[in-house]
């Protein structure tokens, strides 16, 4: 392992807003969307790093709800990218043992083609346990939140849970990351230093790395060096 940190150390949970493929595109082809498909295949070297250094799990920034309201064109283009993307994704998770999954606060969103290649590639990588990467698409936290608290007021008006029975574990239970630790690092790329309506229940005590390189600049060197430095240089304690 390139970054020399003890696994113990070494963060469980990383979560990436994925920011710039659009910059990184128009500079370098004059094309947003080339940007976009040089961006899906950082995505897969960085699982891959990921996994290279002991992380046990990644969760990824896709495509959020507000980004239906991108000019229509961009959309319809990232979708095509998403149908071949998951083809090409799920063949290499097979390999290396990646169990994928989808996060979506907004499935009804999801145009059929694209919503059929996810669903084929969770469904064929589920038996996987080296490694598990969540993909947050058409996803957005306050409505995750939200869908939380209807789903145990549901339970509370047919009688199945008490109003005082709704704690902190009982809410984070209900969000679609329900099974898994909250994420130790949240690293947001491009320079950009927002939280962009993301895992914002999840993240309460996560350390933060902002990355001056849009995405599909990133390199192992820039993970390897945000790993030492949470090893290293992060003091952790959670409100303590």
């Amino acid at each position: 392992r390139e970054s020399g940190v003890p696994l113990s150390s070494v963060p469980k949970h990383i979560a990436v807003i994925m920011d710039g493929n659009r910059r990184y595109g128009r500079q370098r082809y004059g094309s947003a969307t080339r940007g976009h498909w040089d961006g899906s295949k950082t995505l897969a070297d960085f699982a891959k790093w990921c996994l290279a250094e002991g992380v046990q799990m990644l969760t990824v920034y896709a495509f959020s709800t507000e980004n239906w309201d991108r000019d229509p064109d961009e959309v319809a283009a990232l979708m095509a990218i998403f149908v071949r993307y998951c083809e090409e994704l799920r063949e290499e998770a097979l390999v290396r043992g990646i169990r994928l999954r989808v996060l979506s606060t907004e499935t009804d969103r999801i145009p059929a083609d694209v919503a059929a290649g996810l669903q084929r590639m969770v469904e064929e990588t589920a038996h996987c346990d080296k490694f598990l990467m969540n993909i947050c698409l058409s996803y957005g936290s306050r409505g995750e939140i939200v869908n939380a608290c209807r789903s145990l007021a549901t339970d509370v008006r047919r009688g199945k849970l008490g109003a005082s029975e709704i704690t902190e574990e009982a809410v984070t239970g209900r969000l679609l990351t329900g099974d898994c630790p909250d994420p130790d690092i949240v690293m947001r790329t491009s320079g950009e230093m927002r939280i962009s309506n993301f895992m914002l229940w999840q993240m309460a005590y996560s350390e933060m790395f902002f990355v001056e390189k849009t995405w599909p600049e990133l390199t192992k060197d820039d993970l390897v060096k945000v790993i030492q430095d949470f090893a290293n240089g992060r003091q952790r304690r959670f409100g303590k």
